[in-house]
């Protein structure tokens, strides 16, 4: 698999262009309402940010309707397409991290990111509630005490199979509502508090985040427009292109719908 496609609309197409970004959204707001909930949280989805796509390059009738209203467009990029960064651990002096996240985004107030190396999933689909909804909180013994820490990420990787027919492929980033500063100053405490934040459902900093697009991956950007696209859209996509994005491939849908 070297694509992966995003059904969007024309104005989100042009942010995506002129800041060279692609937005994560929060599981708070994404369609299916379902994904907020864990068995033991119930709004532990909106510290799980995601950005759908798809790996059929067959076009969707559905997808178009859902994503575009029919009269957008879907975008095709090389998998993985972000800038990566390396900065040194804060919390762990010598250590080095390579991540999608600029160290600038480590010091913002109350969302704190949890780095992984593997930000991209194939969205398993199934009926199995103990997936749809995993305990999150997992006990830890040290020694004669019990801790727990709360395993964020099993989130936003499973849905109900109802929606098997987007095959979606997700880039997943976790957050937790608290600050670097909080963490340093007071380390010992930090897996404590995160996991108080997270009973009472204190929100993160935004409900959303942006990586950045590498150039050369731009480079490469194939955009389709939707069945019922409009002609003057059509033209201000040609524009857009040419401000933006130069050498960007426009293609027509093969659909014909009345």
């Amino acid at each position: 698999m070297d694509y992966l496609y995003h059904y969007t609309n024309l104005s989100a197409l042009a942010r995506i262009l002129k800041n060279r970004t692609i937005r994560l959204n929060s599981l708070k707001n994404v369609d299916d309402l379902n994904e907020l909930v864990s068995a033991d949280y119930s709004k532990a989805g909106q510290y799980c940010f995601v950005s759908s796509w798809t790996s059929e390059k067959e076009e969707s009738i559905p997808m178009w309707n859902m994503y575009s209203n029919m009269d957008g467009v879907r975008i095709r990029l090389p998998v993985n397409p972000f800038e990566r960064y390396t900065w040194e651990d804060p919390m762990q002096k010598g250590s080095i991290i390579t991540s999608y996240i600029p160290k600038k985004d480590l010091y913002r107030e109350n969302m704190f990111p949890i780095i992984e190396d593997n930000i991209l999933h194939k969205v398993n689909y199934t009926d199995d509630e103990e997936l749809l909804y995993p305990n999150l909180r997992r006990e830890v013994q040290h020694g004669i005490h019990i801790g727990y820490y709360i395993e964020i990420n099993k989130l936003g990787k499973n849905k109900n199979i109802s929606w098997e027919f987007q095959k979606e492929w997700r880039y997943l980033l976790y957050f937790m509502p608290i600050s670097l500063k909080d963490m340093l100053k007071e380390p010992k405490l930090t897996k404590k508090r995160m996991g108080e934040r997270v009973r009472n459902n204190i929100n993160v900093a935004q409900d959303d985040y942006f990586l950045k697009i590498r150039e050369e991956c731009l480079d490469e950007l194939e955009i389709l427009c939707a069945p019922k696209i409009d002609k003057g859209d059509r033209i201000l996509l040609e524009c857009l292109t040419q401000v933006y994005c130069p050498q960007a491939i426009i293609k027509d849908s093969m659909l014909r719908i009345r």
